[in-house]
């Protein structure tokens, strides 16, 4: 294609187009050159005259998305010029292409030169498309990592089927060979423990489906506890953080292995952020029957969640400071109390500490 005939300069006149044209740099791009990244300034309008270019989000650990393209006779560029946003995207050709180059300050005196205000209408058109647009395409690369965790928690689940059979069946006949309490005991716990490994895989496979399949029980909250606590003695003893339970003698209605998973998380969470230090962790609790619930708390005095992931602390990916882990925790843990008819929240503090406050509905 001519630029000439390129149908950006259509609704210009004709000075104002020609200028344009005149400062317009051609460009032979063979597939795959990058002709720009994310993040990086916004200063150049390209028209594509021959081929196409596609448009990618980075993904963590994971190359790229592909959001969007463009072909002969479109225009890419445009939104940054005029909000003066860095790239929010990154554009490659996608084939051998031509492309046009007009220097974002030529754009800019073109639209400083028209009548009236059409120019800062331009600019709030553009931002509300450029948030919508954002939204998009993070909710795109949030399916994505969804998709990609489903499909790995399945391999999981089918790889380790076999693995956790044989831990159970040897903690079974370990059982039946030594009938002394303390190997009972040891026994029963590894059982336990592969359980909860298989519950937390499934739950995540739940969870990147977007369901969750709970069987309600009465579940007395002082009991809970109490296995809560032994299940989690050998890692409690090994760390500097002291543990102080006191739960309410409520009862409430729900799935014991999805709550542990949820105050495993909270509690795991708490003890990561002291690392090396010493500190203390406080569940407690409180019964409110005219409301029909009941208020639990996780409370710690370590340095606060970090400014940075407050907002979104219940989102999926989210996390801090961490090598290890999804950032699907806390997101799993929200799922878990809301699909329970309760509710989550929190209130932290730089330098001293957080609270989870986790209500859940009092069984009749």
């Amino acid at each position: 294609m001519d630029l000439k005939k390129h149908p950006f300069f259509r609704e210009i006149d004709a000075d104002s187009a020609e200028s344009l044209r005149r400062s317009a740099m051609l460009q032979k791009l063979e597939r795959g050159t990058v002709i720009f990244e994310e993040g990086e300034l916004s200063d150049t309008l390209y028209l594509v005259l021959e081929g196409q270019v596609a448009f990618s989000k980075a993904l963590p650990r994971r190359g790229f998305l592909q959001v969007s393209s463009c072909k002969e006779g479109d225009s890419f560029g445009e939104i940054g010029i005029i909000t003066s946003d860095r790239r929010s995207l990154r554009a490659v050709a996608a084939t051998d292409c031509v492309i046009a180059c007009i220097p974002g300050a030529a754009v800019v005196s073109y639209l400083s030169k028209l009548p009236g205000p059409v120019q800062g209408i331009l600019q709030s058109l553009i931002g509300h498309l450029n948030v919508t647009t954002h939204h998009f395409v993070d909710d795109r690369v949030r399916q994505e990592k969804m998709a990609l965790v489903g499909n790995m928690t399945n391999t999981i689940i089918h790889d380790f089927k076999n693995p956790f059979c044989l831990i159970s069946l040897s903690a079974q006949m370990l059982r039946q060979r030594h009938r002394d309490d303390a190997s009972q005991q040891l026994c029963q716990n590894i059982e336990k423990q592969v359980d909860r490994m298989v519950t937390m895989v499934t739950e995540l496979a739940e969870f990147s489906r977007g369901e969750h399949s709970i069987v309600k029980t009465r579940i007395s909250l002082p009991e809970f506890f109490d296995e809560f606590r032994a299940l989690n003695q050998p890692y409690f003893e090994q760390s500097k953080v002291s543990i102080d339970i006191k739960p309410p003698k409520g009862v409430v209605l729900g799935s014991k292995a999805k709550l542990i998973r949820v105050f495993q998380n909270l509690i795991s969470n708490a003890i990561e952020a002291f690392g090396e230090k010493e500190g203390n962790i406080r569940v407690t609790g409180t019964l409110k029957p005219s409301d029909k619930v009941v208020e639990i708390q996780v409370e710690d005095n370590a340095d606060g969640i970090p400014e940075s992931i407050r907002e979104h602390l219940f989102e999926p990916f989210v996390s801090f400071g961490k090598r290890e882990g999804t950032g699907l925790g806390t997101a799993i843990a929200r799922s878990i109390v809301e699909a329970h008819g309760g509710d989550i929240r929190f209130r932290t503090e730089t330098g001293r500490g957080t609270v989870f406050i986790i209500t859940l509905p009092l069984a009749r």
